[in-house]
């Protein structure tokens, strides 16, 4: 029940608003359901209205199910409207406030940047190459909050002239040991042509593979980041030294089945 309605012990006798039982004079809540017996005046309505019983006209709130008066179902309960006071009147009918934005408020900074235009860098001359390159750190903070100075270089990786990074120049082991197996997930898809190599002779088999990898543990990096799109050098770098681990592993468990099997061999 609203907190506006008046709330008084209920007459003799006084039915539940929620449930419909009679309850006795005096009782604060029924003796079913538990819900507070509460008498419903007029005189001063919630904003949401009342509603007139149809059978008995008793006052009940909106929310009644019953009929406190007679016991009665709110089915065909007749909305008694809102009675709006005379100083509500007078306030609503005041004009519309007009919204007048602060020209000049106290909590904006002195200077503001100008986010349209372009940053203006500070006067550095005389400053020495220390502040020069200070003034370029900042300038990339601004520009990549959350990068660092290497993110604003052009990720030329999957493109055929493409710069290679200084940094995966050096000797890749995973494309050593595992040619063809490491070209066909690091962007070098013609390495498939070694699988070819298991129907040559011994010889020439030999032969092809040990050039393979020679060449391609000191170029296969830079064939892999022309031949595929790589997110940064750092990323790559992660990759090769993954495929790094499992192709060492792979060898030296290949080695060790190779030596049980001259040992086993041997022999017998």
């Amino acid at each position: 029940m609203t907190d506006q309605t008046e709330q008084s012990t209920a007459g003799n006798p006084h039915f539940c608003v929620h449930c419909g039982t009679k309850n006795d004079k005096g009782a604060y809540a029924c003796n079913r359901c538990g819900e507070r017996l509460i008498e419903v005046t007029n005189e001063s309505s919630p904003p949401s209205g009342l509603n007139s019983c149809a059978r008995c006209g008793g006052i009940n709130n909106t929310r009644a199910a019953y009929c406190w008066v007679c016991g009665s179902e709110m089915k065909d309960e007749v909305r008694i409207a809102h009675k709006v006071q005379p100083e509500r009147q007078v306030s609503s009918a005041a004009s519309p406030r007009t919204y007048r934005p602060d020209l000049n408020p106290v909590s904006t900074p002195a200077t503001k940047p100008n986010i349209d235009g372009p940053v203006q860098q500070p006067d550095l001359r005389g400053a020495g190459p220390d502040a020069e390159h200070d003034s370029q750190t900042a300038s990339i903070s601004q520009e990549n909050p959350f990068g660092h100075a290497d993110s604003i270089t052009p990720n030329s990786s999957g493109t055929r002239d493409g710069e290679i990074p200084r940094e995966i120049k050096k000797w890749n082991w995973a494309a050593f040991l595992m040619p063809a197996v490491w070209g066909l997930f690091s962007g070098v898809p013609y390495t498939v042509v070694l699988f070819g190599a298991a129907f040559l002779p011994p010889e020439v088999q030999l032969v092809v593979m040990v050039i393979a990898s020679i060449y391609l543990g000191a170029k296969g990096n830079e064939h892999a980041w022309r031949g595929k799109k790589w997110r940064s050098p750092e990323h790559f770098l992660a990759f090769q030294k993954q495929w790094t681990s499992w192709a060492v592993k792979l060898t030296v468990a290949v080695i060790a089945l190779l030596f049980l099997y001259v040992l086993f061999t041997s022999g017998a």
